[in-house]
């Protein structure tokens, strides 16, 4: 039996440019995108208003999609799991208006 107790679920803002490279591994060409996360620490009811960065990186198709359709700004929602002190990502949404939401955040913070 197969079990996947190391998965996590991510939600965030999209924070720096999508990095995208190439790698040999055992004779064989690998995609591999990589890019900062922006998350708040604690839970939906927590008084904690801490933001984290957590740098995400991406693998072959997965790396092609990330480098291919998103950008700074988008409000993503990433299946990944934990691989020392980064994040693997496995799958990802993009949330609908994610730029008009941040856009509308961006205003309310310099008020």
């Amino acid at each position: 039996m197969k079990t996947n107790i190391n998965v996590c679920y991510l939600s965030g803002t999209i924070i720096s440019d999508i990095e995208f490279n190439f790698f040999f591994n055992s004779k064989k060409l690998i995609s591999k995108a990589m890019f900062l996360l922006k998350t708040e620490e604690g839970f939906r009811n927590s008084n904690i208003v801490k933001s984290i960065q957590l740098e995400v990186r991406a693998y072959d198709e997965m790396a092609d999609l990330i480098y291919r359709d998103f950008a700074i700004g988008d409000i993503v929602m990433l299946q990944a799991f934990l691989e020392g002190d980064k994040v693997i990502l496995e799958n990802v949404l993009k949330m609908e208006n994610s730029k008009k939401t941040l856009d509308n955040t961006i205003q309310k913070d310099i008020k």
